[in-house]
């Protein structure tokens, strides 16, 4: 929790482990394939990032930054752009936001799901996050407030 300052350290972490695993040479191919130069790796490492930390649905300080921007992006003075750049800039602002929007929705979507699905995958979770308790990877343990924190979640 202090590398990651105390914010989104759960969606931190699985950024951190999942970009290291991509930079192993096993996967040296699917990099070549994602990105070429060095602004695509920029811009492709920004992308995940902010499509990871679109998951933390709590920070209000990030529902905040994400709200902002799609209302530069979608109602701000972008339309009006004149130049092909600033058209390139505005269009890249409207893909990165809808990402973001759509990959939060998914992050909760299980909760529409079957009564089964949304079962079987809040267990999955709440196994997850004991073991990551048990292991000292995570400073509560969820039985104490699992139940209020999915009550909170609908």
């Amino acid at each position: 929790a202090e590398f990651h300052k105390v914010k989104s350290v759960a969606e931190q972490n699985s950024f951190d482990i999942s970009w290291d695993l991509l930079m192993e040479p096993a996967y040296k191919n699917l990099r070549r394939t994602i990105y070429c130069t060095a602004s695509e790796f920029k811009r492709f490492r920004q992308l995940v990032v902010n499509s990871v930390m679109a998951t933390d649905i709590v920070d209000k300080d990030l529902k905040k930054l994400r709200n902002d921007r799609w209302n530069a992006a979608f109602h701000g003075s972008g339309a009006s752009s004149s130049s092909t750049s600033e058209h390139k800039d505005d269009t890249v602002l409207k893909a990165t936001i809808v990402i973001e929007h759509l990959i939060q929705a998914s992050d909760v979507a299980h909760t529409m799901q079957h009564w089964h699905i949304y079962r079987r995958w809040n267990e999955n979770f709440f196994r997850e996050c004991y073991q990551a308790y048990l292991d000292g990877r995570a400073e509560t343990n969820p039985a104490d407030s699992w139940y209020k924190g999915e009550i909170g979640f609908f």
